[in-house]
């Protein structure tokens, strides 16, 4: 037993060297594992931060590009705006005129026939005053006398006629050149 004893004791410490140098070995290829692990991980951040980079310069590409469509499209609802408020005014503008062009052609065409009607009256009295005449003719030279007392002031009549003939023909003129 004594031998077998000492066997034991130089065994022991052999095995535990052994199990010691087995375990050095395992926490060595461990660590070697850890440390191609932590490259391959810093690689793999490495590639991430790049595709995260790639992918921030593409969302700034991205939000640039919309921001100048949206300020496009501001100034094109902005310009649409305007141009509808002007559209809208000149519109007003329109009617405005038209309203005032109608008004004026209605005074004309009454003016028109308020002169027609005062120049059939006139015509009228102008027939009327001619047979009337002749009748006077054939009455005697005193009735002739009257006559051309009557007849002088229808010419002085007639004169502020034609005058306001004229006057009339004119604005006439005028409103149609209008």
């Amino acid at each position: 037993m004594g031998n077998t004893g000492k066997k034991m004791v130089r065994e022991e410490p052999f095995n535990e060297q052994q199990s010691i140098k087995r375990e050095m070995k395992r926490i060595q290829e461990e660590h070697k594992e850890l440390l191609r692990s932590k490259t391959e991980l810093q690689h793999q951040v490495s590639q991430l931060k790049e595709q995260l980079a790639e992918k921030e310069e593409q969302m700034s590409r991205i939000i640039q590009k919309h921001r100048r469509t949206t300020v496009a499209h501001v100034e094109a609802m902005n310009l649409l705006t305007s141009t509808q408020a002007e559209l809208k005014e000149s519109k007003q503008r329109c009617a405005a005129e038209e309203n005032l062009r109608k008004q004026q052609e209605e005074r004309s065409k009454q003016e028109i026939d308020q002169l027609r009607e005062e120049l059939q009256q006139l015509q009228q009295v102008s027939n009327g005053e001619n047979r009337e005449r002749k009748q006077q003719e054939e009455r005697g030279w005193e009735e002739i006398d009257q006559l051309w007392e009557g007849l002088q002031q229808l010419h002085v009549s007639k004169a502020k006629n034609r005058e306001r003939r004229r006057g009339f023909w004119k604005r006439v003129q005028r409103l149609w050149k209008n």
